[in-house]
């Protein structure tokens, strides 16, 4: 009875990252199953994810309630979930709230005469997203989400239309940031951080604030979950 208790939740996580793992192994590419309206295609994508993320987080939820069972069983089991629950919040699997800064990032608008180089610069690109997350880390960010997507080591941040944990997005994007409030502002606010941003919101209107936000809450991720390897706990 106490290895079936211990077995359950494991095969309910292996069927939540089956259906991850097999929903992106076999979808075609927009091109491919698209031939007309890109705009559309990418709008019927973006409702399909949002349906097994769904899936997902009812799954995950389902694994929740197993494994609150089992750790009436006894002190393994009770141990075993106080480590997942750790390891949860680690990597984000849990929402979480507390003080921080957000810092805010928006298209400059330049008129459409000018140069093609200038209007380029003067948008918010993925990169530009990447280094604020990795600023924000350095500077001892806890936990961080952008646009109410949360970002974990799993975080894809990609494209000239963004998206991130594959969710389009659009301007502006406001960065959550958690952690010490003071020291995150101060390591923000230094010139020599993020300073192509600030470079460029200077010369071509991009739009760059760091501000202190008092309580912030951070959603759970609800994206897939890559595993390249794993090992039984002992």
């Amino acid at each position: 009875m106490r290895g079936l208790a211990l077995l359950l939740p494991t095969i309910l996580l292996g069927l939540a990252i089956g259906i991850q793992w097999q929903t992106q192994a076999t979808r075609s590419p927009i091109a491919s199953r698209y031939s007309t309206d890109l705009a559309d295609a990418a709008t019927q994508m973006q409702r399909e994810q949002d349906g097994l993320r769904s899936e997902v987080v009812t799954l995950r939820g389902k694994l929740d309630e197993v494994t609150g069972r089992n750790a009436s069983i006894d002190e393994r089991a009770a141990a075993l979930k106080r480590q997942i629950d750790q390891l949860r919040g680690e990597s984000g699997l849990t929402a979480t709230t507390g003080a921080g800064v957000t810092v805010t990032l928006d298209d400059g608008r330049l008129p459409a005469s000018a140069p093609r180089r200038s209007i380029e610069l003067a948008i918010v690109h993925s990169q530009d997203i990447t280094d604020v997350f990795n600023a924000a880390w350095k500077a001892g960010a806890s936990g961080i989400a952008v646009n109410g997507e949360r970002i974990t080591s799993a975080t894809a941040c990609v494209g000239a239309t963004i998206q991130i944990n594959g969710r389009l997005m659009s301007p502006p994007f406001v960065v959550s940031v958690l952690g010490p409030a003071d020291q995150l502002v101060r390591a923000l606010g230094d010139p020599g951080e993020l300073s192509d941003l600030k470079r460029r919101g200077e010369l071509y209107g991009l739009k760059v604030s760091i501000d202190r936000a008092g309580e912030l809450t951070l959603p759970a991720y609800t994206g897939p979950i890559p595993v390249r390897h794993a090992s039984p706990a002992l």
